[in-house]
């Protein structure tokens, strides 16, 4: 009998594992398809590296880049050098290709900064000019909150008032990010209607020249709607780090909890560290993940979120590769794509991330605001503060060793040496003198003086 019942139990389980197999690949495949797929991002990231190599700020490049961004032609473009990418023919860059006009209204904002320049042997002030791409979903809905998801578009190609040129594409910073928020920017656009929130894009220049053009459009765009501000940055290299704010926030809570699920791990906060690492404008107290354009924006007030790659696990910017690549004459998409073989895979995995999370209903619950502690927290005079304590109890440390060893190990008592001018018999004697007599000379009282 148990015989016969262990032969039906293994006939059944032949019969069932391949339907259990089969059930189980499928869920998987489910599960793991982002919509926005790597091949889409891969091949965009190629077309702005061969189409659009120099996207200088402050510069015509910048304005020509910023035109194809938005969508408007700009004519056939030949690749300055078909070896760095995958096209080895000219191109003509179509709104298809970019930003689509069909569901987003775009505009180039135009900004101007001063800068100090020597005109011979004096400094004279210079106004130069760059651009922005601001872009968003057509007929807002008043009643919805807005989502505005940022990025840096621009390189360093050719020189201009702050940089010399380094001739590379800019594949990592910043081609590759401008893909993909170009592909999150068309797909939420065309999928409005079932959107629980508004989004606006904005693709800033004047990042690494000082976070120009973050504040022209904060100074021109930002609203009081704006509940959430998603910065993407140097995306697809090393790990993929997310970062709220540096006090604790309700929006950056549920981020935490939020993001478990997902190939993302949170940035180190400075209480990890003590002290300030760097200092940019506005904001005292900053490190690596606030160097850019999401500053402003914390200054600002505004609940944020940064995604950012990068290997952070020493607490120094690396790209987590061979060589480092960004704002080098490196930086090509065929370095990219051998140094971050898996870059455009952890795009698309991002993209995923955005777009669940933006589909979530609690989030527009939560997004209140920078943490009200933050600009508190990051004054000068703390790290101050933090840095006296330690100084006083090192010196409180080496005061009570040096007791406890001078009890032990006492030092012999100083001595004055003094001259018996008249013979030492005239000298008073105590243990703290050593008496020289110069008036005797002989070896058993030696006088090291010649007289």
């Amino acid at each position: 009998m148990i015989k016969r019942l262990g032969i039906i139990i293994l006939a059944l389980s032949l019969i069932m594992a391949p339907m259990l197999v089969t059930q189980t690949v499928y869920a998987d495949e489910v599960a793991t398809q982002n919509v926005i797929t790597a091949e889409e991002i891969d091949a965009l990231t190629q077309k702005i590296c061969s189409e659009l190599p120099d996207r200088t700020s402050y510069t015509d490049a910048c304005l020509t880049a910023a035109k194809a961004i938005a969508g408007q032609s700009i004519g056939s473009i030949t690749p300055p050098d078909t070896d760095l990418v995958s096209y080895a023919t000219p191109m003509a860059s179509t709104s298809s290709d970019y930003l689509s006009s069909e569901y987003l209204d775009i505009e180039i904002q135009e900004f101007d900064t001063t800068v100090e320049v020597l005109d011979g042997y004096n400094y004279v002030d210079k106004k130069v000019t760059s651009y922005n791409v601001v872009a968003k979903t057509k007929n807002f809905d008043g009643s919805k909150k807005t989502v505005l998801i940022t990025t840096n578009f621009a390189n360093h190609y050719s020189g201009n008032e702050f940089f010399v040129g380094t001739e590379a594409e800019g594949a990592l910073g910043t081609a590759a990010t401008t893909a993909l928020t170009i592909k999150l920017a068309n797909y939420l656009s065309h999928n409005a209607a079932s959107n629980r929130y508004n989004f606006v894009f904005a693709f800033f220049s004047g990042t690494d020249e000082g976070n120009y053009g973050s504040e022209a459009f904060i100074d021109e765009y930002l609203t009081r709607e704006v509940m959430l501000v998603i910065n993407l940055e140097k995306l697809g290299c090393g790990k993929t780090y997310y970062y709220t704010d540096e006090a604790s926030t309700s929006h950056g809570d549920y981020i935490d909890a939020f993001a478990k699920s997902y190939a993302v791990q949170q940035f180190p906060t400075a209480g990890r560290v003590l002290l300030p690492i760097v200092t940019v404008k506005d904001l005292p107290y900053s490190h690596y993940a606030i160097l850019g354009d999401i500053a402003p924006f914390l200054n600002a007030e505004k609940a944020c979120l940064q995604i950012m790659g990068g290997d952070y696990s020493k607490f120094m910017d690396s790209e987590g590769g061979w060589i480092e690549i960004v704002n080098t004459s490196n930086d090509t998409y065929t370095n990219l794509a051998f140094y971050h073989p898996n870059y455009a895979t952890k795009l698309s995995d991002v993209s995923q991330f955005v777009l669940d999370l933006t589909a979530s209903e609690k989030l527009g619950e939560v997004c209140n605001g920078a943490a009200s502690g933050y600009k508190v927290f990051t004054k000068h005079w703390i790290a101050y503060i933090i840095v006296l304590v330690i100084l006083v109890a090192l010196g409180v440390i080496l005061y009570v060793v040096a007791s406890k060893m001078g009890k032990k190990h006492p030092l012999p008592s100083p001595k004055k040496i003094k001259i018996a001018v008249f013979g030492k018999e005239f000298e008073d004697f105590n243990g703290d003198e050593i008496i020289v007599d110069i008036k005797r000379k002989n070896e058993s009282d030696i006088n090291p003086f010649d007289v």
